[in-house]
């Protein structure tokens, strides 16, 4: 039998054990990715502007029970989740063949846009510029057959319907979009859950299939493409914050990233950060808008009348990666990652910050969808 001396070294060696591990699980500043290997870059088509001007957009094509298409280049949005297409676009579309498969909207709060139609599964193909496969995923889809303005919509009193739109268009052609976006649900986009992200759904690259042993499910934004797997040393030199998981959400299912934000001359305050490739835009939400100098202006998304931040007002928003990455312009001053405009949002007592895609200019973004994990890095 053990003495008692040996069980108290045995317990000592077990506690100094536990708090080690303790001490090396706060140290962590970001995710291992020593073990993944497999990445590929897709990447964005040729612009004659400058970087993020414009929405990014990739060539794609679809391929699924109603057919295949491949639309002109999609834009890619970082403030959606979902890829959509127009049913009128489908080859073999048809009202009896797509009510088998399961009813789907998706709300853009920016634009006020309403989109309405069925999901479909559908293997995503990404393209290279000579129209080779450069890898593959498997997401719904959703073909849209009505499309709305909907300046009033509710997702919590009427998911998928609008009372009152302004705007109806049934069997719309021509529409291609693709939604990357995470921690999207609460914002119209109920139905945007990671199953519908067609970055983290990868089943193959080059036609080879995706090893889950080696093959980090994440994505980082970049100046020329977006790269799908995360590695170790692509993704050197990234600062890195721990994401909260989104209470009953399933897994990949995270909250935005967090973030404080200062705003003209009043003290900053904590919230939620979107940096959104699909707006140029800004839309800022603190507890007292109406301390902050205003003007009135046309939203270049939604095309109503808002409030926007005047000419010398500041804005400075705070990540708290390890260290901290910190971001500033002030309002009609030259700064290539300042928004066209800064629209002012009702009161919010949670703060909340969407960028809108001139921040990618001068940072690149990295979702991990495996660990919970944002991160920046400066160029």
């Amino acid at each position: 039998m053990p003495s008692v001396q040996a069980f108290r070294r045995a317990a000592v060696v077990a506690l100094l054990g536990s708090v080690a591990l303790g001490a090396a699980a706060r140290a962590q500043t970001g995710p291992d990715l020593k073990a993944f290997t497999r990445t590929a870059l897709i990447p964005f088509t040729p612009s004659k502007s400058e970087p993020f001007t414009a929405p990014p957009k990739v060539a794609l094509r679809l391929e699924g029970p109603l057919g295949a298409v491949q639309p002109h280049p999609v834009v890619m949005d970082t403030g959606s989740t979902g890829v959509v297409v127009s049913a009128a676009d489908l080859p073999s579309y048809s009202a009896d063949k797509i009510a088998a498969y399961p009813a789907g909207w998706e709300f853009l709060s920016s634009s006020k846009r309403l989109w309405v139609g069925h999901w479909v599964p559908t293997a995503i193909v990404y393209l290279d510029p000579a129209g080779g496969e450069l890898a593959r995923a498997s997401v719904p889809v959703l073909v849209v057959e009505t499309t709305m303005r909907c300046p009033g919509y509710d997702v919590k009193a009427s998911p998928g319907t609008c009372a009152a739109p302004t705007e109806t268009v049934s069997l719309p052609k021509g529409l291609a979009y693709m939604g990357v976006g995470f921690g999207r649900e609460k914002n119209g986009q109920s139905q945007g859950t990671p199953d519908k992200n067609p970055l983290l759904n990868v089943v193959s690259l080059a036609g080879k299939p995706v090893d889950p042993a080696a093959f980090r499910r994440g994505y980082v934004v970049t100046r020329d493409g977006v790269r799908v797997g995360l590695t170790a040393a692509t993704t050197a030199g990234f600062r890195f914050v721990k994401l909260d998981a989104r209470p009953g959400g399933g897994p990949l299912d995270w909250q935005q990233a967090p973030m404080r934000v200062a705003a003209g001359d009043q003290p900053d305050q904590a919230g939620s950060l979107l940096i959104d490739t699909g707006i140029s835009n800004m839309y800022l939400g603190v507890a007292h808008p109406d301390a902050l100098s205003t003007r009135v202006e046309l939203n270049q998304n939604a095309k109503t009348p808002g409030k926007v931040l005047a000419d010398g007002q500041s804005v400075t928003v705070t990540v708290p990666t390890e260290p901290a990455t910190r971001f500033s312009f002030t309002v009609g001053q030259a700064d290539p990652i300042a928004p066209s405009q800064v629209l002012v949002n009702a009161p919010m007592a949670k703060a909340f910050v969407n960028t809108g895609r001139h921040a990618l200019r001068r940072f690149e973004v990295l979702f991990d969808a495996d660990g919970g994990w944002f991160g920046l890095r400066e160029r």
